[in-house]
């Protein structure tokens, strides 16, 4: 997932509404938006920060305790303090509150008790709001969507506030969360899919102005006809809706209205509605780009699943290539050797099959090396059992835990099965159908049992089966 970087975090902080500093411990560098530069007569970035607080005397209000700058920029709880902080010229009551937002990354939010207020406490929320959809997790966006919604509506004096978003084709619109007061009616569920053309009013507003500000609903232009009988159908008197932006593009919009009273909507109201929504448009664009590199992320593990799988796989019989033989019997030796169990290998190869091909033709050949493949490749249903093309027309089959005896029956049981596909191959000197010469190699692996002694001896036993008249089963004697 990205991680943003400290001046990214810095550019979504430092235009909020409130007193805010930002301390990257890493490099020892302070932030300092406007406000908190008025408040601490403050330089906009300082490192090294000790030299931040050189005009600055900073008392715990509490106790009156002096406190240095780096006890005062990380706190041992993080919790709200309070403190006492005097410059050359003034004396403030500063109560500060704390948010470690990222590793070695602290932001402190302070607020002058001589300006305390709705508007303060507005600000405080929105911080924290702010704060919580930085790096918000697709699982709870919704949760903290609602939440601002609730703020917004609660500090604008609103019953409902609400979040619609467009088609792609900016056609239509849905509501897709909704806050409503006590005992106030909620309608996000019906208003679902409502087409422009059923309030070209307010969609024609939207697009133009972004804005669709109605303190009486009563007072709506003749033009606004549709707009009104659905404001009165919702029992509205106020509305005041602002449009949410990204990458240039209007993708739908936050809102409040007032059905208890009529509101006339100030400044201050279209201010909050306006940095409450574009905090909720940088959490939903920041989802989307999440959603978007997990989908990507998920296609490109599926691309590179299906790459290793070709890679392992002979592009002509679809069974096992040499190379995953080759990795899985050093696994399986491994794994052998740790567990004490034994491991057998067979190696196989199809009698007379040049003679095959001169008189079948390659396209034939080809044909009957998948029809032997796939034989193979059945034959192998226990899990770690692997049938691999091991070249031209040779074959290996990897057994773990099958000892000698075992690895007879499954090399018969494999001549059989050849034998019953019924090839005809009226130029082979000792049948008239496809038959296959058998190689095995049973151990209990230790730590000097390597792949190529395995292969070997393998090797060595098909090595005499054929040299004994072919259509046989041999079996590595380490005795001879």
């Amino acid at each position: 997932m990205r991680q943003y970087s400290v001046d990214e975090i810095w550019q979504s902080l430092q235009a909020l509404p409130l007193a805010i500093v930002l301390f990257d411990q890493q490099t020892d560098t302070l932030h300092a938006n406007a406000l908190s530069q008025q408040l601490l007569n403050l330089m906009p970035a300082i490192s090294p920060v000790e030299k931040a607080f050189q005009h600055l005397s900073i008392k715990q209000t509490e106790n009156h305790t002096i406190v240095d700058y780096h006890t005062f920029l990380t706190p041992q709880n993080n919790t709200e303090q309070t403190y006492n902080i005097a410059t050359k010229h003034t004396i403030s009551c500063v109560t500060v509150t704390y948010s470690l937002i990222g590793p070695q990354l602290m932001m402190l939010v302070l607020k002058s008790h001589s300006s305390c207020s709705v508007q303060a406490d507005f600000d405080e929320v929105i911080a924290k709001i702010s704060t919580q959809l930085i790096d918000i997790q697709i699982d709870n966006l919704d949760q903290q969507i609602e939440s601002a919604l609730k703020t917004i509506g609660t500090f604008c004096d609103a019953d409902r506030s609400y979040l619609f978003q467009f088609s792609e084709d900016g056609k239509e619109m849905s509501n897709t969360h909704e806050w409503v007061n006590t005992q106030i009616k909620p309608f996000k569920e019906k208003l679902q899919g409502i087409q422009q053309d059923l309030l070209p009013y307010f969609f024609t507003m939207m697009n133009e102005k972004h804005v669709f500000k109605v303190p009486n609903v009563n007072l709506l232009p003749p033009a606004a006809a549709a707009e009104k009988a659905e404001f009165e159908s919702e029992g509205i008197k106020s509305v005041l809706c602002i449009g949410l932006r990204s990458e240039n593009s209007l993708f739908g919009f936050i809102g409040c209205d007032c059905v208890t009273h009529i509101r006339h909507w100030t400044d201050t109201d279209l201010m909050r509605i306006k940095l409450v929504g574009e905090i909720i448009a940088n959490a939903l664009k920041n989802v989307l780009y999440k959603q978007r590199l997990e989908q990507a992320q998920q296609q490109l593990l599926l691309v590179n699943q299906e790459l290793q799988s070709q890679a392992n796989l002979d592009s002509l019989t679809n069974i096992a290539n040499r190379r995953c033989f080759d990795q899985t019997l050093l696994n399986e030796i491994q794994r052998a050797t740790r567990s004490n169990q034994p491991l057998s290998l067979v190696i196989c190869d199809i009698d007379y099959f040049k003679l095959y091909n001169d008189n079948h033709g390659h396209q034939q050949g080809d044909e009957a090396l998948k029809q032997v493949a796939h034989a193979l490749h059945n034959l192998c249903k226990r899990q770690g059992d692997l049938a691999a093309r091991y070249g031209g027309e040779e074959f290996a089959i990897v057994l773990p835990s099958i000892d000698k005896t075992h690895c007879l029956k499954f090399a018969k049981l494999l001549q059989q099965q050849i034998s019953q596909l019924n090839i005809l191959h009226p130029n082979s000197n000792i049948a008239d159908h496809l038959t296959l010469s058998i190689g095995c190699y049973s151990c209990t692996p230790d730590k000097h049992t390597t792949a190529d002694m395995m292969i070997l001896a393998a090797d060595s036993a098909l090595y005499v089966a054929k040299k004994s008249g072919r259509n046989q089963i041999q079996i590595f004697d380490e005795e001879h």
